[in-house]
């Protein structure tokens, strides 16, 4: 005859609900503490035009020092993917430069964003990299482009601190981005 141990499976029920209930309670406090890894940080987009924004070709010829205040004006691009996908980083280049859907050929180029009809050297000496960084000056962890808010082709202005202006480097912590409204290639903006 086979004996079979009869087990209580109250107590064990009632420990492993226990358990399952206070990890719940912690996964409910880490979840509203940390921000939303795609979510811009507050107060990075204004609804203002920064004064005394210069183009990207200005900005760089002007040679202002590391650590000035600036704001320049470009286009979100320069290359096929302007927007680093794992840092909050991306490039824009001077307005003056026509991308493929200015010329009037919107077949030609599936990404107008990289100026593909201009020379490299062209596009490097237009172009500007834009960081947004977090409390510890490193670039914030998500691509900006994840929110839906800033898109390759987009006009806009970034004031904050020119962190490097060597070679061929310029490169801007941005405090403010400011997009413009009526922008003439915002229906080729996707």
């Amino acid at each position: 005859m086979m004996h079979t141990r009869h087990l209580q499976p109250f107590p064990f029920f009632l420990a492993l609900f226990a358990a399952l209930a206070l990890q719940s309670c912690d996964d409910t406090k880490t979840s509203t503490t940390q921000p939303n890894a795609h979510t811009l940080p507050a107060g990075l987009l204004s609804a203002t035009e920064p004064t005394g924004a210069l183009k990207v070709l200005d900005m760089r010829k002007s040679a202002p020092a590391a650590g000035s205040r600036v704001a320049v004006i470009g286009r979100i691009g320069g290359s096929r993917a302007p927007f680093i996908s794992s840092k909050a980083i991306f490039t824009i280049v001077d307005p003056t430069l026509k991308s493929c859907v200015e010329m009037g050929d919107d077949d030609h180029c599936p990404r107008p964003w990289d100026y593909c009809c201009e020379g490299k050297s062209v596009i490097s000496a237009a172009m500007a990299s834009i960081e947004v960084v977090g409390t510890d000056g490193k670039p914030l962890p998500f691509a900006l482009d994840a929110s839906g808010d800033l898109k390759p082709l987009m006009l806009v202005a970034v004031e904050g601190t020119l962190a490097s202006s060597e070679g061929n480097a310029f490169v801007v912590r941005a405090d403010h981005i400011y997009k413009f409204p009526n922008d003439p290639l915002a229906p080729h903006i996707k």
